[in-house]
């Protein structure tokens, strides 16, 4: 996987946080797709997708109003995107 590529799937899951003081990174994933193979990294983000979807449910039910619904969606949404990427990226490879 190139830099650029690797770079990419790491904009996905990096944001500012609201007030804009701060970046914060959801995973680096430029260092576990240094350590692992993309299959492994694509399986981590999809448990921590599905960690964060449990959470959301537990959250909807105490709490509908809370914001941290809006950053939990965020993170979800941004750990999707990451992995389509991965993925879409590997196909690419593959079709190379």
């Amino acid at each position: 996987m190139t830099k650029r590529a690797i770079h990419d799937v790491q904009s996905f899951l990096t944001f500012m946080q609201s007030d804009g003081d701060r970046v914060y990174q959801i995973v680096n994933v430029e260092l576990l797709l240094r350590r692992h193979p993309p299959e492994a990294v694509v399986s981590f983000l999809q448990e921590l997708h599905k960690d964060y979807g449990k959470a959301l449910s537990k959250l909807i039910q105490e709490d509908k109003t809370s914001s941290q619904i809006n950053e939990l969606v965020a993170k979800r949404f941004r750990i999707k995107m990451a992995i389509n990427t991965i993925r879409n990226l590997e196909k690419e490879d593959q079709a190379a």
